[in-house]
């Protein structure tokens, strides 16, 4: 909800310049959390895991509101990336906890549903709150939103049969707890798949007032729609078709996207690409989530998802960076930034059609 409008926060208190950093900013810190909140899953339980980063986006939704430099203006950005480190590695295991194995990927496509319909929403309300009532107003908005998803997850029982109390052991990651190697093709896929969300995040503000768009959360809510849409058989198309020609196909509808965006100004091929953005991610999200957790051993879900997660980081890291460097506040660019996304989004048809010939009869 905040995000659509941190760039003018962050121009009134003189730090134009640093705009490509918003998301990086944030990314990074939640991609150094993960190997954390697996860790914290897999123990002391999702519930926990889930209710520590409500807790930290509600502080950070009112920090915004007292920010006076841009030096602290970054600082709460980074405190406010814990959120996403934790909160959806939390809720992605508690769904996998509590649904039948033939049933996974529909349980991912709804996850991702529900994920999905917030963000937009929140980028059409929180523009629409900042037009009409200010800034300040989509900050205290959203820090309520915070609590209360607190007080949601704090209402709900722990999905581990065992779970242990938190101490200092939990803060002590080992080498091998960073990544779970069993995940790294679909982790692999979702990087560079992450990366075109990046793009899209950093510049399509920007972008929108380039066609002629006056409220910058339009693609975002386009984008939610087609999503919705496709998402409601994509899990189940996942589990009957396989977790890989899913991807495949979700790879094709995203590289469509970033080239819609590179390669036209127009509105309507504004309205198209974010069609296809929704249709791209609504199949390759719960296909490779329901993918990751076929392949996790029993009692390390959170290890998993957690990696998974570091890669999507990982991706936005990459793609909101470069493409802001490459944007860099110059119209003209915007062709080179979606060029680059289009070319790496289409990349996991090389890396997953090899792995899909030698097991075409496995997920």
């Amino acid at each position: 909800m905040v995000l659509p409008d941190l760039p003018v926060l962050l121009e009134e208190i003189g730090g134009t310049q640093y705009k490509w950093l918003i998301i990086p900013s944030f990314a990074i810190i939640a991609l150094f959390s993960r190997p954390f909140s697996g860790k914290f899953s897999d123990s002391v339980g999702r519930v926990f895991v889930m209710c520590i980063g409500a807790l930290i986006t509600t502080l950070a939704c009112f920090f915004y509101l007292f920010i006076p430099i841009v030096l602290l203006f970054f600082a709460n950005r980074a405190f406010h990336g814990i959120c996403a480190g934790f909160t959806p590695t939390g809720f992605t295991a508690y769904a996998d906890d509590i649904v039948p194995f033939e049933k996974r990927g529909e349980a991912m496509g709804i996850v991702g549903i529900c994920n999905n319909i917030g963000n937009a929403i929140g980028w059409v309300i929180g523009s629409k709150c900042t037009t009409e009532f200010g800034l300040d107003s989509t900050f205290i908005i959203s820090g309520i939103l915070g609590l209360i998803s607190f007080f949601i997850f704090f209402s709900l029982d722990e999905s581990i049969k065992h779970p242990s109390k938190i101490s200092w052991s939990n803060f002590k990651i080992k080498k091998n707890e960073l990544f779970e190697k069993r995940v790294l093709i679909p982790s692999v896929v979702l990087l560079l798949s992450a990366f075109s969300s990046g793009a899209v995040l950093a510049l399509i503000a920007d972008y929108s007032n380039f066609v002629g768009i006056e409220n910058k959360g339009t693609y975002m809510a386009i984008y939610i729609v087609s999503s919705i849409f496709v998402r409601f058989m994509a899990g189940r198309w996942s589990d009957r078709y396989g977790r890989r020609i899913i991807s495949i196909i979700g790879s094709i509808f995203l590289c469509l996207s970033m080239l819609c965006l590179a390669f036209y100004s127009e509105i309507e091929t504004y309205i198209i690409s974010s069609v296809f953005f929704g249709l791209g991610f609504g199949l390759i999200s719960p296909s490779l989530f329901a993918w990751a957790a076929d392949l996790a051993l029993p009692g390390l879900k959170g290890k998993a998802f957690g990696t998974l997660f570091i890669f999507l980081e990982l991706g936005i890291i990459l793609g909101s960076g470069f493409a802001g460097l490459i944007y860099n506040n110059n119209t003209a660019n915007f062709f080179k930034a979606f060029l680059v996304s289009g070319i790496l989004a289409a990349l996991p048809l090389i890396l997953i059609l090899p792995v899909f010939s030698k097991h075409k009869h496995s997920r």
